[in-house]
Order: structure tokens, then sequence, then C-alpha cells
């Protein structure tokens, strides 16, 4: 049985009052529709507003990813430099991905790599034959990298997770986006990969 938390109920409630918003907006420019430029920002901000606390349910429940019609690597490239041109973060899961996103130009300052999980009860999915010594070091390095992420000022920049489609340590970190998003206080946003091999060095 599914059940609802707190924060989802939160973004439901708050997204019925985008819509209220609209509502009397469309009211306002009866029976033309035209929107003036103040009025124009003000559509467009609710229209965003609605996407970010809309869409983690239709990822969730429709299973709805983002996606980016992307046609080659070069664009592949231009999209993900687009991602980080507002100091954006980007969460990766391996060394060999930010190798490839240096390679293209994006600044290391602007990467948070994880090693693998970001939960420690997630490594035992992974391996369950860990021992208890290797869990504890596991464990430190995990602290280490959340108090890295809630450290962050993220009040005037995102987090992007982008993750491989088929890559299991990937899934597992979306799996806990709804976590991360409280660590950092804000909704973690998502980019999905169908591989990193699209990204050409």
């Amino acid at each position: 049985m599914k059940k609802l938390n707190s924060e989802q109920v939160k973004a439901l409630l708050t997204a019925i009052e985008d819509l209220i918003d609209i509502k009397l907006l469309i009211r306002e420019i009866v029976p033309n529709y035209n929107l003036d430029d103040v009025k124009y920002e003000l559509f467009t901000s609710k229209i965003e507003s609605l996407h970010q606390k809309l869409f983690p349910f239709f990822s969730e429940y429709l299973n709805i990813k983002e996606s980016t019609s992307i046609e080659s690597s070069e664009d592949l490239k231009k999209v993900i430099l687009d991602l980080v041109k507002n100091n954006e973060m980007l969460l990766i899961s391996a060394n060999a991905s930010k190798k490839k996103l240096k390679n293209i130009g994006v600044d290391p300052r602007n990467l948070i790599v994880s090693g693998g999980p970001l939960f420690p009860e997630d490594y035992k999915i992974v391996n369950p034959n860990l021992t208890d010594n290797a869990l504890i070091s596991i464990k430190k390095k995990c602290e280490r990298l959340l108090n890295e992420l809630k450290n962050q000022e993220w009040r005037d920049k995102e987090l992007i997770f982008i993750y491989e489609k088929d890559n299991p340590t990937d899934l597992l970190i979306l799996d806990k986006s709804d976590r991360i998003s409280n660590i950092i206080g804000k909704k973690m946003k998502i980019f999905e990969l169908i591989s990193w091999k699209d990204i050409e060095n």
C-alpha cells in the first residue's frame, strides 16, 4: 500500500494554490487572454512552480522521467553544459563520469561525486557480502558526503542528479531522491542519460 508523506501532501496543497492563482489570472485577462509583461512573468513563474511540485509525482507514480531529445554527442554536451551555466551542482555516482564531464568543459567545482550509493544501507544491496569493518568505513564516507551536501548554500543554486538509465547504483540514488531533497532543503532535479558512452571525450 502506498502512503503519501508530509512533504508530498505539502507539495500537492501548494500546487493547488498555484492553480488557483492561475485561475484568478485567467479571469483577469478574459476574453482575449492577452498577457502583458507583468502577467506573463507571473504566469510562467506559476507554471514553473507547478512543474517542480508535481513532476516528482509523475516520476514516482506514472514512471515518467524528464528527458531531452538529443540527436548527437555534441548536442548532449551542450545540454549538460547548459545545466551548469548558473553555477548549478551536478551529482554523479562515479569518478569515470567526472572525468568525462571535465573533458567536455564542466568545472570540477560544480561536481559532487558519490563514488557509490549515498546511503550505507544501499551498499548491502550492491554487495550483500560486505564485512562489518567495510560497512564502518562506508558509513563514515556516506556521512562525509551527506554533510557536504547539507553544508552547501542551496538558496541560489540547484542540485541536478545525472543518472544512467540502467545503472544499479544510480537507480538506488534515484530511489532516495526525496531523502536527498530533504537534506538540501529543496527538490533535487533529475537528468537521465541512456549511457555515459554517449558523451564522447
